[in-house]
């Protein structure tokens, strides 16, 4: 029988392989053509996901450090990418969101994503493609929650 750290040790190894095929499809593609790195990528397809977003927020969504997503902002501001807009409630607070050109960029991107996905999920029956995708729905809800907590 399989411990929970067994378990655990499959899942992390299972996710590499999946995120090293992202990652590489990435470089392949439209990112490529933009000349945005990964971490440009990244927060640009976090920005599309959320529309329009606090800076703070989004460092969360990319795992780094305000300073560090500031930075990755500012290249993308630098490229037309995306805009900096002040809050109206509070402007101290500094919302990023696509310009037109980012959210083609964006879009084409979310489109070679769902072909990728799409991949994935021919391996699967309709009733193992449902269920994969409601397991897949609660640890991301898990992950959301424990971020809000944090």
């Amino acid at each position: 029988m399989k411990t929970s750290e067994d378990k655990a040790r499959r899942l992390a190894d299972e996710l590499q392989v999946i995120l090293e095929e992202v990652h590489g499809m990435e470089k392949k593609s439209i990112a490529t053509r933009e000349e945005l790195s990964w971490q440009e990528m990244r927060a640009l397809r976090a920005v599309g996901r959320k529309q329009c977003c606090p800076m703070t927020r989004l460092a969360d969504c990319i795992c780094l450090s305000v300073s560090s997503a500031t930075g990755i902002i500012d290249r993308l501001v630098s490229k037309k990418l995306v805009r900096r807009d002040r809050a109206a409630v509070d402007r101290r607070v500094v919302q990023v969101a696509l310009t037109d050109e980012g959210k083609a960029i964006n879009e084409e991107a979310a489109g070679g994503a769902a072909a990728f996905a799409k991949g994935l999920l021919e391996g699967l029956d309709a009733n193992e493609q449902d269920q994969f995708l409601g397991l897949l729905d609660k640890v991301a809800r898990g992950i959301e929650e424990k971020r809000r907590a944090a």
